[in-house]
C-alpha cells in the first residue's frame, strides 16, 4: 500500500467561523463534509479544531515561521480555480495572487493556474490547475 496522508487537523481561532469558510471552499474543489468539522476527498480527511490559543499572526510571520508553509489543493480544470477566484472574492478574502496563469522557473512553460490565499486565521491555501498537453 503507497505511504498517503490519512488526514491532517488545523487548529482555528473560531471554529463556527472556519467551519463556514472550508463547508463553501471545499464544496467548489470536491470536498465532502463528513461531520460538524471534517471534510474529506477520497481517504485524505482534514479535521478543524478550535485552539486555546487565539492570537492570530500578522502576514508576514505566517509565511515565514517554522511548519508547514501551505497548502494546495488540486483542481480539475480551470473552472474550478476561477470559481474559487470569485468566492474568495465574495468572502471578502485576502488573495495573495491569482486567479492567474504562472510562468516561472517551476512552470516554465505556463500552463499553472493558481489562485493563493489567506483562511479566516492567515493560514496559507492554494488551488491550482495544471495543463496537460495532449
Amino acid at each position: 500500500m503507497p505511504l498517503e496522508i490519512r488526514h491532517i487537523e488545523i487548529l482555528v481561532s473560531n471554529l463556527h467561523r472556519s467551519v463556514e469558510f472550508y463547508t463553501e471552499l471545499f464544496s467548489l474543489v470536491g470536498w465532502e463534509q463528513v461531520d460538524a468539522t471534517g471534510f474529506k476527498y477520497g481517504d485524505t480527511k482534514i479535521y478543524l479544531k478550535e485552539s486555546v490559543f487565539t492570537k492570530r499572526n500578522s502576514e508576514n510571520e505566517q509565511r515565514n515561521m517554522l511548519g508547514s508553509r501551505h497548502m494546495c489543493f488540486n483542481a480539475s480544470d480551470l473552472k474550478m480555480v476561477e470559481a474559487v477566484g470569485k468566492f474568495l472574492n465574495k468572502y471578502g478574502t485576502k488573495i495573495i495572487r491569482g486567479p492567474l496563469e504562472v510562468k516561472d522557473d517551476w512552470h516554465p512553460k505556463g500552463g499553472y493556474h493558481t489562485v493563493d490565499f489567506y483562511d479566516p486565521d492567515v493560514y496559507i491555501l492554494e488551488v491550482a490547475y495544471k495543463e496537460t498537453k495532449q
